[in-house]
């Protein structure tokens, strides 16, 4: 069986699980919950996330907020590392400069940038994958973080 075989199994199994009754896959610990009022977004959306692993992969995480902020289903990307790369040879506008409502890309982490702040210094990046799950907070817009370097910005519209 392939990955994206894999992928697809495996996103088959937990939306049956939610859609039966279940608020969280069996397997889930902690870090795995999405915010309550999420929940149910999650795994009914009418688009497929072709990520895997929940809010504890940075690239599951980056689509799936995406896609319930703006509506914008994105293609897949591969890893993390190398979404300004595909995203730009997709036609995708990327920049140095952030903007709300866009992906930040580090060497091997992404997250989705849902505010700016007034003087462009600070993004407020929400994220999975960071300490093992779902996390918000603000960060420098244009510097390393976590021994990763900041590539830039992927602009979703």
């Amino acid at each position: 069986m392939n990955l994206k075989m894999v992928k697809k199994l495996m996103h088959a199994i937990l939306t049956a699980g939610i859609l039966m009754g279940a608020t969280t896959p069996a397997f889930a610990d902690e870090w795995d919950e999405p915010a309550p009022e999420a929940v149910e977004e999650v795994w009914t959306h009418q688009a497929y996330n072709p990520y895997f692993g929940g809010y504890r992969n940075c690239t599951w995480s980056a689509w799936q907020i995406t896609y319930e902020r703006t509506g914008i289903a994105l293609p897949d990307f591969g890893r993390a590392g190398n979404w300004m790369n595909a995203a730009a040879s997709m036609g995708y506008t990327v920049s140095s400069e952030p903007v709300a409502n866009s992906i930040i890309v580090w060497s091997n982490h992404v997250g989705y940038v849902g505010a700016v702040s007034e003087d462009g210094s600070m993004v407020y990046v929400i994220e999975g994958g960071y300490c093992g799950g779902y996390h918000e907070g603000w960060f420098p817009a244009y510097y390393p973080r976590s021994n990763q370097a900041l590539y830039g910005y992927i602009y979703l519209g």
